[in-house]
């Protein structure tokens, strides 16, 4: 316990004090004591007189210190206050913030089916009315946000702009200030990202990681000495580990010839190259017709053997996607990479997608998320997974989907 000043007056002593309970400076007392830090002596409450007393009788009265009471409804079980406070020309005393986890009230009011939370800041220094004494917002906690691109994250036309747009509001606002890690997980290329990052001229969110072709390269944004806050988003360093990884039992040389062969048997019209790993070593990709793809599979299977790829099938229309990467890569082992990396907790990792190539990263065991436009493949494997909470198939279509399925996740 701390005495903050002990005025004199005719009508008595007047006390302020501050409690050190767990570690946590406290303004409420439940048993405020008084002494010389030699011995304490128990204030005790007159039943005559409402007033605290020494035992020898003389009256006392407690003053708390002014405080900031703070009351925040949600459906968050532990809400995180982060705080900072002002100075008189409104300008933050420190650049960081103070995270100040938020209590239980005693309210039983289901306020949009939450709770009210509460947390009490002590306020410093002259509270004249006007005067800016704290900034705060409310979170629960830092995240990762895994979000395919192409159908889920952005889309055609100005509706779906407009809900790109929604969600890069949401995370600028809210989960980037907390920490939370935003990646797009694409079959795109990084040159091709970056196009479309540039096309959307300030409506996508910048993300803090990209993974491209389908799980086989890794980028971190590069904000060398600024900071997040200011990147161009032109900066990006690859995982080059990562790319270490995939190079164990991956045999481009093999998978080329086998592909190559592949399109020979069925010919040029139902099958044909799109990468042959010339841009990604870790990845091959081919455009099949739709009515051959169960065939061209098969054969590279054959061809394969018993050699570490994993071949994706994706896509809708006449032709479809066929990319064949190594076993260690892909979606998820990517996005599982990219969590460790980040020390980001599995229940705390969402990821979102619209179709086929999407499955390896939603069958994982963190939350997921299906989109309301998702393309069949992806509905069909859907349907037939354990009907439990972990996956949600959102009404909201691509980035409103990825709000919804958050918000349904208890993470937004």
């Amino acid at each position: 316990m701390e005495a903050l000043e002990m005025p004199a007056s005719e009508s008595g002593i007047f006390l302020q004090f501050k409690f050190l309970v767990d570690g946590q400076w406290a303004t409420s007392p439940v048993e405020p004591i008084t002494g010389d830090g030699k011995e304490l002596i128990p204030l005790r409450l007159s039943p005559e007189s409402g007033d605290f007393q020494l035992s020898c009788g003389l009256p006392m009265t407690v003053e708390l210190p002014p405080a900031f009471h703070i009351f925040y409804a949600t459906g968050w079980e532990i809400p995180i206050l982060h705080m900072r406070a002002l100075n008189a020309d409104g300008s933050p005393q420190t650049p960081g913030w103070r995270e100040v986890p938020m209590q239980n009230t005693a309210s039983r009011a289901r306020p949009s089916g939450g709770w009210w939370k509460t947390a009490v800041i002590p306020a410093r220094g002259d509270l004249a009315e006007g005067t800016p004494q704290l900034e705060f917002y409310v979170s629960n906690g830092s995240g990762d946000e895994v979000s395919d691109l192409d159908g889920t994250m952005v889309g055609d036309g100005a509706e779906a702009d407009a809900a790109t747009l929604e969600f890069c509001a949401y995370w600028e606002d809210n989960a980037a200030l907390s920490g939370g890690v935003l990646v797009y997980n694409t079959g795109r290329s990084l040159g091709q990202f970056l196009g479309l990052w540039q096309s959307k001229a300030g409506a996508l969110a910048l993300p803090d990681v990209l993974i491209t072709a389908v799980g086989t390269k890794i980028f971190l944004l590069d904000v060398k000495l600024q900071d997040r806050s200011r990147a161009d988003g032109q900066m990006w360093k690859q995982d080059t580990q990562w790319a270490r990884i995939l190079d164990e039992g991956w045999d481009l040389g093999r998978v080329k010839q086998v592909a190559e062969e592949t399109i020979g048997a069925v010919g040029p019209s139902c099958a044909q190259w799109l990468d042959d790993g010339s841009e990604h070593p870790h990845r091959i990709a081919l455009s099949v017709r739709q009515d051959r793809v169960h065939e061209v599979s098969e054969r590279l299977k054959e061809g394969f053997l018993q050699r570490d790829v994993r071949i994706i099938v994706s896509g809708t229309g006449d032709w479809r996607y066929m990319d064949c990467v190594s076993i260690r890569g892909g979606k998820l082992e990517a996005l599982e990479r990219v969590r460790t990396l980040f020390s980001v907790p599995r229940d705390r990792c969402v990821a979102a997608g619209d179709s086929g190539n999407d499955i390896l990263m939603l069958e994982g065991a963190n939350p997921a998320i299906v989109v309301g436009n998702a393309q069949p493949t992806l509905v069909d494997w859907l349907v037939v997974q354990p009907q439990n909470d972990r996956i949600v198939f959102t009404s909201a279509e691509i980035a409103r989907g990825i709000l919804e399925g958050m918000s349904r996740h208890g993470l937004y």
